[in-house]
């Protein structure tokens, strides 16, 4: 479409012939690229809870004035008894990647199929697939899996490879729990030894030479319970956390974007009504809240919980 003398919503400058334009892919709303970028989202981003579409004000008016035309037309049958067929639809704008048409090719789906299914995010995602779909690749990087798996899985409703890195980190909990009860061990006596140096120093602006004595000893007996955790806390991170979250953050795009085109596909096998297969997408798509709660509990308490069971069962 050209936007030439169109409004940018985001200065309120018309466009020129040659402007850099991008255009929202929720709502087709057009933009100047240093507009969309100076916001880092798009200026209508508060109305796309309203289901919003931007339309083009010039073709709404001629629309307007097309219909209004053949009403005067279809009112005067005895002047004009051939009355010509009018277009009555105008041309619509679909929704558009800020880089990509709607109709381009994904790997298996068009960008706004894609668009209706990530919903949160879908601007970032798409330029992922379309990288991975130019490289031929599977491996990327996500940062989202990284920090919060296995949590994300479940946000973006990837059940199945959610429920394997849960049982992934409670088996690993599980399995380094001596060395973090190790880790919990030192961080008692950490807190007892910064309790007796607390006391030491209260109400006092100069330590007496014995106090001084007993403050360095106390100093230097904290430092060696520092330097004693930190190894083995790092290998409690590096096992529960780093290894599996790294696994998960270069494989979850991936994951991600195989979901999607299995979900498209099957709303296309389904229904050959647009709007039907819209919906579908859309239902199955987007992110899930209740889940990564309950994931997030999981996580924390079941551990502890088979833990106890196994206690009560032995003794």
């Amino acid at each position: 479409m050209n936007y030439t003398g169109k409004i940018c919503d985001g200065c309120r400058e018309p466009f020129k012939d040659g402007d850099d334009i991008v255009v929202c892919p929720i709502c087709g709303t057009p933009q100047h690229r240093s507009c969309y970028e100076k916001n880092h989202k798009c200026v209508n981003e508060y109305l796309h809870s309203t289901d919003f579409t931007w339309t083009d004000p010039d073709a709404e008016k001629q629309k307007t004035e097309a219909e209004q035309a053949v009403r005067e037309e279809q009112s005067q049958p005895e002047q004009q008894p051939f009355v010509q067929a009018t277009p009555q639809s105008m041309e619509s704008v679909f929704m558009r990647g800020v880089l990509y048409d709607p109709k381009d090719d994904i790997g298996g789906a068009t960008v706004g199929e894609a668009a209706d299914y990530i919903q949160n995010s879908a601007p970032r995602y798409i330029s992922k697939f379309m990288k991975q779909k130019k490289k031929n690749g599977k491996i990327s990087w996500n940062w989202a899996a990284f920090f919060f798996a296995p949590y994300w899985f479940f946000y973006r409703k990837l059940y199945k490879a959610g429920t394997v890195f849960l049982a992934l980190s409670v088996a690993l909990s599980l399995a380094t729990i001596s060395q973090t009860e190790k880790v919990y061990g030192v961080y008692e006596k950490m807190v007892s030894v910064q309790q007796e140096i607390n006391e030491l120093v209260k109400g006092k602006d100069n330590l007496s030479g014995e106090d001084s004595q007993k403050f360095d000893k106390l100093y230097a007996e904290a430092q060696k319970l520092t330097k004693a955790a930190i190894p083995t806390l790092a290998i409690i991170l590096l096992i529960q956390k780093i290894i599996p979250n790294t696994i998960a953050a270069l494989i979850a795009n991936y994951l991600f974007k195989k979901k999607m085109l299995k979900v498209i596909s099957l709303a296309h096998d389904a229904s050959t009504e647009p709007n039907t297969v819209k919906y579908t997408i859309m239902r199955n798509g987007g992110v899930a809240i209740i889940m990564p709660i309950i994931a997030i509990m999981v996580d924390n308490y079941l551990p502890s919980l088979l833990l106890n069971i196994a206690y009560k069962i032995n003794f």
